[in-house]
């Protein structure tokens, strides 16, 4: 109603232009009151023209810059508007509508463009979002917009053209990292070697003369009282399962962080397991527990990719995670890493269930400062003890290390 009313005034206010004009002209004679009054009548002529002519049917296309895209990376937006009738418009304001979150990581960077057709048929439009962030984003479609010289009268339409954008997690050749380095009392590994560990140690037999002080099992040999080796075996046959807990212990930016540094170490070591042929599980906790069966397909290496590209953390209010009555999920031979960026009682039970079936197990703790709660140390204490390895990887160790390799 108000759209209605303002064109009537709009329409009164030219009306009441031309007919001064041309009561002026009338009484005043002359050339330059009736050029006046022409020239403004064509200028209203064109304003009618304007209104009369519809904005017509378009077809819009938008095409993204990569095939794979992957977190971190620039992505460039290229955005194609066609008419049948070359575009009879001054200006035409065309703009890519999206989802709020991937609308805020733009920041000042916008997805509208101002475009002069010039009588052409076919318009693009080119943006980049900057450093996308892991996820699944939506595209809505193209709004465009336009209005006569004067800003008296606008259009404006909406072409709906979904699409989706789903943004890899960042990973890392793991091939390439060096072995563990031994801090104090606890490992910080980023490592081939915990890699290779995992995958070719199949368990421990007792010493007999001739075996290497090498491959000597310290960890089992503590426990035992007794001389224990490694029995290794090749990489083919062998299962590892990832169990990555998506459930965060709070929102803090810090501890998001940590989490999204989890997603890059579970990705990084599932591409390693891909790349070597070496059977690979996933398996996330949450409010939706998902598990991916071993596989070294490349359509199960996708699966695992486009799972881990869609998750979203939850908190404790929102989800239980429970591995409890899943062990049929473990394959037997399996060695397990086990991702989290917080260390519970319930995860610690669960390490010890599984160590005790004589299960390989790896904990791999993504801590959101250097200095962790005395909880923490407590914990991983305790891990130790049953025999699992520990992995603690703060923002510093970690970045330390991925800076001297090259994702992929």
């Amino acid at each position: 109603m108000r759209w209605l009313v303002s064109r009537f005034i709009k329409g009164l206010l030219i009306a009441g232009v031309c007919g001064s004009l041309f009561s002026y002209a009338m009484f005043q004679g002359g050339f330059v009151s009736w050029f006046l009054f022409y020239s403004i009548s064509s200028l209203v002529i064109l304003l009618l023209l304007y209104v009369i002519i519809p904005l017509g049917r378009f077809h819009v296309t938008r095409e993204f810059g990569d095939d794979v895209i992957t977190a971190g990376k620039d992505v460039s937006v290229v955005v194609t508007v066609t008419r049948k009738w070359p575009f009879p418009f001054l200006y035409l304001g065309v703009e890519d509508t999206m989802e709020g979150k991937l609308k805020k990581q733009m920041g000042h960077t916008s997805s509208k463009r101002i475009v002069y057709p010039l009588f052409r048929k076919e318009l693009k439009i080119h943006y980049t979002i900057p450093a996308v962030k892991r996820g699944d984003y939506r595209f809505f479609g193209i709004h465009l917009s336009t209005s006569d010289m004067f800003g008296l009268f606008h259009k404006h339409v909406f072409l709906a053209a979904p699409s989706d954008l789903l943004v890899y997690p960042n990973y890392y050749d793991i091939a390439q990292w060096h072995a563990y380095e031994k801090h104090e009392t606890e490992t910080h590994a980023a490592s081939r070697e915990f890699i290779d560990n995992m995958t070719s140690i199949s368990g421990a037999r007792e010493y007999v003369p001739g075996d290497k002080l090498t491959s000597i099992d310290w960890k089992v040999t503590a426990r035992t009282n007794k001389l224990m080796t490694k029995e290794f075996e090749d990489y083919i046959g062998q299962h590892f399962v990832v169990i990555f807990n998506n459930v965060i212990p709070d929102t803090d930016y810090a501890t998001i962080d940590a989490y999204e540094r989890g997603i890059e170490f579970v990705t990084s070591i599932i591409m390693f397991a891909y790349t070597k042929g070496v059977q690979s599980a996933l398996w996330t906790l949450g409010k939706q527990s998902r598990f991916y069966p071993s596989d070294t397909s490349a359509d199960h290496k996708n699966q695992l990719m486009t799972h881990l590209a869609q998750l979203t953390y939850e908190t404790h209010e929102e989800s239980t995670a429970n591995s409890a009555n899943r062990d049929e999920h473990i394959p037997s031979g399996a060695s397990i890493i086990m991702v989290s960026t917080e260390l519970t009682k319930s995860l610690l039970d669960r390490v010890k269930l599984l160590t005790s079936r004589r299960i390989q197990v790896s904990v791999a703790f993504l801590v959101n400062r250097e200095k962790r709660a005395l909880k923490d140390e407590g914990i991983i204490k305790e891990i130790k003890q049953s025999g699992a390895d520990v992995m603690v990887l703060s923002e510093e160790k970690f970045k330390e290390r991925m800076a001297t390799f090259e994702g992929v």
